[in-house]
C-alpha cells in the first residue's frame, strides 16, 4: 500500500527485468502411468465453437480454449466445469492462447490483424503486445519473459522480450521457407520452451519433433523409437522431462518415459467421434492432477482423459505407495470458508431415496451408495449424468470406499453379511469380507487393511486385503454400548490417517473417538464450544484437522488452530433450502476443496463451494535485485480530473488492478490492468475516505472513519458497501493480513486498532 499526498498519481517504471514463473502444469508421473481410454467431453461445439485449435491450462486448472470460429477465448476458471467467461473484442480467428503466472492472457490475432493481443488480469480490453507477419499457430512465454510465436505459414518461430515496448522480434527457428533440413521447418505448429531455454517444435509437415538448443538455429530431430509420427501438432513435457505429443494425422496421443515412446490414448489410429477416438487432435495439455486435455478439432470438442489412480500400482515401491493417497486430503487455512448455499449435485430423480455414503477420488470421480435404491452410482469429473451403476446383489448399502487400484468396496452386510468388491471396470462383484451386520462406515488404510464400522454391534473391525483369509479382528469397541474409553455406541463414519490412527464417529455417545494405532483404548476429541449430536461422518485435511457430519444438528463442523466452528448448515434447523440440511450422513472433499454432503432426508447430494483460499501474501511483494533502478521521470497515471484534489490512498492489487480513494467525490476509482481510463467507480455512503485495501479475493475495505466512525467493505463485484469495523476516527492506513484480520491506523488517536473479519461483530480492539 502506498500513501501519496499529492494531486497526481505517479507511476515510476521499473526497468530491471523480472523472471516469469511457470504457469503451466508439468505433473510427476510414474514410468507406467496410464489414462482411461474412455474420455470425458469437457467442452463441445456450443462452448468451444467449430474447429477449435488452441488451449491452455494453468496451475490453478483454469482452462482457456481458443474458439476461432467465434473470435473469442472461452474460460473455465479454477477447475470449474461450467463456462466462466470469455475474452473477446477485435479478435479474428484466434488459433492459440497462453496465460502467464500473473494471469496475463496472450492471444493470437494474426489472421487479419497481424499481432498478438494481451488481456491483463481482470481487464475487459486488450492491448497489442507483438506485431507479426501472420497467424501464430502457437504461443509460449518462457521463464525469461520471452514471447514466442509460431508463424506456421511462414515456416518459422519468432520471439520478443515482454520486458521492453520495442516491437523487434528475432527468428529462433526456421528460415522462412519450407524445408526438411536441420535449419528449416515445414508448417510448424506446437512449441515448448524448457527451463534451459531449449526450444522444441512440432514440425508438422516434416513429421518430426525438432529440438533447438538455447540460442541455436540448427535443430536436431528427437528419436521416437518404434513410434512413427504423422503430422505432430503439439508437444509438452512432464516434471521429469518426458515428452508428450499430439500425433494429429495418426489421430492419437503419444508419450515417452523410461521405457521409450508409446501410444497413450486413442490408439486405434483411426479417426472417429466415439469417446475413445479423436479426429485431427491439436493442442494437448495437463491439468495439475496429470489428467490430459486435448483439443479434438474435427469433432468440435475438448476431450479429457483421466489419469488412472491404479496405473502405478505394482511398480511403485512400498514406501511410495504408503504416502500416495487416492482420496482427497486438501490443505486449508484456519479461515477457509465455504458458500453457505449448497448446489444440488444429485437429487431424488437420480439417486432415489435415503442415500447414505459418498467417496470422491483424486480424479474427482464421485461414488454414492444409495441405501433406498440398492445400488452405487458413479460420476466422472465434469459429468452431471452417472456413467456407471453397480447393483448386482446389493441390499441396502450404507457405505463404500474405493481402493488405490480402482476397486470399489461396498457394504452388503444387512441381509447378506458381507462387503462386496467390484474390480476396476467390472460389472460383477465378489465377496471381499464377511461381517455380522451392516457396515455404516468403510475405509482402506495405506497398508491395505479394510475397516468396517458395525453400527448394530458397536464395533469397528478390520482385515488385511493382502491375503485371502476371511479372518478379521476388532479395531475398536467392545460389543456393548456403555460409554467408556474402550466402547462405542452405534459407530458410523470412520477415518484412518497415514499414521494408522483410527477416528470413529461414535453416534450414540455424541463424540469422536480417537484410537491410536493398534490401541483399543480411545480418547474423546475435544470439540470446544461445539456440542455434537450423533456424528455420522468424519474426514481429515492435510494438517489433520477434523471435519464432522453433525447428524442431529443438521450441520457440518470443522476444526482448525482456533478450535471447532460450524461450516455449513449453521442454523441448526433441518430444512430443504439451499443453506439447510436434513439429517446429513457423510461428506467428502473434491481435489479443489469443495465439500460434498449426503443430505439424506432431502434425498440429495449438496455441493458447497470453497469461497476462500490460501494466499502467502495480500499485497504485491516483487523480487528485486540489489541494483534495481526506476526511471526518475514519472508518467502521470491519473490526475485531479479522475482522483480529485488532496488524493491520499492508493492500492494496487495482486492482479495489478489500481484503486484510488477520491476524498473530494467520496468515491473509490478503479482501473483494471492495462486500462488508462477508470473501469469502475464505487461510492456508497463514504465521507472523505483516506485509505483503502483490497484482498486477493477482491473485497475492498475503505476508510469511512472521519465522520462515520467505521471501515466499510465492498464485496467482490458488489456496488453496495457494509460496515465491518468501528474505528475512533479516520484510518490513514488500512491493512488486511493473511489471517483475515483488518487493521486501521487511527492517526489522530495515535493508535492502531484491529478486528478479525470472520466473526460477526464490528468492535475493534487496540493493538498499538
Amino acid at each position: 500500500m502506498i500513501l501519496i499526498d499529492f494531486r497526481n498519481i505517479w507511476l515510476f517504471l521499473l526497468i530491471a527485468r523480472q523472471t516469469s514463473g511457470i504457469s503451466y502444469n508439468q505433473p510427476k508421473l510414474c514410468a507406467n502411468a496410464t489414462w482411461n481410454q474412455t474420455a470425458i467431453t469437457f467442452a463441445n461445439s456450443t462452448t468451444a465453437g467449430t474447429l477449435p485449435v488452441g488451449m491452455f491450462i494453468n496451475t490453478n486448472n483454469s482452462v482457456y480454449v481458443a474458439d476461432q470460429a467465434n473470435g473469442r477465448i472461452q474460460v473455465w476458471l479454477n477447475g470449474s466445469t461450467t463456462l466462466t467467461g470469455n475474452y473477446s473484442g477485435g479478435l479474428s480467428v484466434p488459433y492459440s492462447v497462453f496465460v502467464t503466472d500473473n494471469s496475463d492472457v496472450y492471444v493470437d490475432n494474426g489472421r487479419t490483424n497481424y499481432r498478438v493481443d494481451k488481456w491483463g488480469w481482470n481487464s475487459t480490453s486488450s492491448v497489442p503486445t507483438m506485431y507479426t507477419c501472420g497467424q501464430c499457430y502457437s504461443l509460449f512465454v518462457d521463464i525469461n519473459n520471452m514471447l514466442y510465436c509460431v508463424m506456421g505459414a511462414n515456416h518459422q518461430v519468432v520471439s520478443k522480450s515482454l520486458d521492453t515496448h520495442v516491437n523487434v522480434w528475432s527468428i529462433v527457428a526456421g528460415t522462412g521457407s519450407a524445408g526438411s533440413t536441420s535449419v528449416t521447418l515445414n508448417t510448424p505448429w506446437g512449441i515448448f520452451v524448457d527451463n534451459n531455454l531449449n526450444l522444441y517444435v512440432a514440425d508438422t509437415n516434416n513429421n518430426r519433433i525438432q529440438k533447438f538448443a538455447s540460442g541455436q538455429l540448427n535443430g536436431t530431430t528427437i528419436a521416437t523409437g518404434t513410434i512413427v509420427l504423422f503430422g505432430p501438432t503439439s508437444v509438452i513435457f512432464d516434471a521429469d522431462g518426458y515428452m508428450f505429443i499430439t500425433d494429429c494425422f495418426n489421430q492419437r496421443l503419444i508419450g515417452s518415459g523410461a521405457n521409450g515412446f508409446r501410444c497413450i490414448a486413442a490408439c486405434s489410429g483411426s479417426a472417429g467421434s466415439s469417446s475413445s477416438q479423436l479426429f485431427y487432435p491439436h493442442t494437448i495439455s495437463f491439468d495439475s492432477y496429470g489428467n490430459i486435455f486435448v483439443v479434438d478439432q474435427e469433432n468440435n470438442r475438448v476431450q479429457k482423459f483421466l489419469l488412472l489412480p491404479n496405473s502405478c500400482n505394482g511398480t511403485t515401491t512400498a514406501t511410495t505407495i504408503s504416502t500416495v493417497l487416492w482420496y482427497n486430503v486438501p490443505e486449508f487455512t484456519a479461515y477457509t470458508s465455504w458458500s453457505a448455499n449448497g448446489i444440488t449435485f444429485a437429487n431424488t430423480t437420480t439417486i432415489g431415496v435415503l442415500p447414505y455414503g459418498i467417496f470422491i477420488d483424486t480424479n474427482n470421480t464421485i461414488y454414492v451408495s444409495e441405501f433406498g435404491a440398492n445400488r452405487v452410482q458413479v460420476w466422472h469429473d465434469s459429468s452431471s449424468v452417472p456413467i456407471r451403476n453397480l447393483t448386482s446383489g446389493l441390499s441396502n448399502p450404507y457405505s463404500l470406499f474405493v481402493a488405490i487400484d480402482g476397486d470399489i468396496y461396498v457394504d452388503n452386510g444387512g441381509s447378506n453379511t458381507r462387503v462386496d468388491k467390484w474390480t476396476l471396470n467390472s460389472n460383477a462383484s465378489i465377496s471381499a469380507m464377511y461381517v455380522k451386520n451392516s457396515c455404516w462406515g468403510l475405509f482402506i488404510d495405506i497398508n491395505n487393511n479394510l475397516y468396517c464400522s458395525m453400527n448394530a454391534l458397536n464395533q469397528v473391525i478390520m482385515k488385511s486385503l493382502n491375503n485371502n483369509s476371511a479372518m478379521w479382528i476388532v479395531a475398536a469397541g467392545a460389543d456393548c454400548s456403555i460409554p467408556n474409553t474402550n466402547t462405542l455406541n452405534g459407530p458410523r463414519g470412520i477415518y484412518v490417517d497415514t499414521d494408522l490412527n483410527l477416528y470413529v464417529a461414535d453416534c450414540g455417545n455424541n463424540r469422536i473417538q480417537l484410537f491410536l494405532s493398534t490401541q483399543l483404548i480411545g480418547t474423546t476429541v475435544a470439540t470446544g464450544t461445539i456440542t455434537l449430536s450423533c456424528p455420522t461422518g468424519i474426514v481429515l485435511d492435510t494438517n489433520d484437522y477434523l471435519y464432522i457430519v453433525d447428524y442431529n444438528n443438521h450441520r457440518i463442523v470443522g476444526s482448525g488452530p482456533n478450535g471447532f466452528r460450524c461450516l455449513v448448515g449453521c442454523s441448526g434447523v433441518s430444512g430443504a433450502s439451499s443453506n439447510q440440511l436434513n439429517y446429513p450422513t457423510a461428506l467428502s472433499f473434491d481435489s479443489y476443496g469443495n465439500m460434498y454432503v449426503v443430505d439424506q432426508y432431502n434425498y440429495r447430494i449438496q455441493k458447497f463451494l470453497i469461497t476462500s483460499t490460501y494466499y502467502n501474501a495480500t499485497t504485491n511483494q516483487p523480487n528485486l535485485c540489489p541494483s534495481t533502478t526506476w526511471y526518475t521521470n514519472a508518467i502521470t497515471f491519473a490526475n485531479s480530473s479522475t482522483v480529485g484534489t488532496n488524493v491520499y490512498g492508493v492500492f494496487v492489487g495482486i492482479d495489478n488492478t489500481v484503486y484510488v480513494a477520491n476524498q473530494q467525490t467520496n468515491q473509490v476509482v478503479v482501473w483494471f490492468e492495462g486500462s488508462i481510463n477508470p473501469d469502475k467507480i464505487l461510492s456508497g455512503s463514504l465521507s472523505s475516505p483516506y485509505d483503502l485495501f483490497v484482498t486477493p479475493r477482491g473485497d475492498i475495505y475503505v476508510d469511512n472513519g472521519l465522520h462515520n466512525g467505521r471501515v466499510d467493505r465492498f464485496s467482490l463485484n458488489s456496488n453496495i458497501s457494509t460496515s465491518v469495523m468501528s474505528v475512533p476516527n479516520a484510518c490513514a492506513g488500512i491493512f488486511v493480513d493473511i489471517s483475515n484480520t483488518l487493521y486501521c491506523a487511527a492517526s489522530t488517536s495515535h493508535q492502531v486498532v484491529k478486528k478479525w473479519l470472520n466473526d460477526n461483530v464490528t468492535t475493534s480492539s487496540i493493538i498499538a
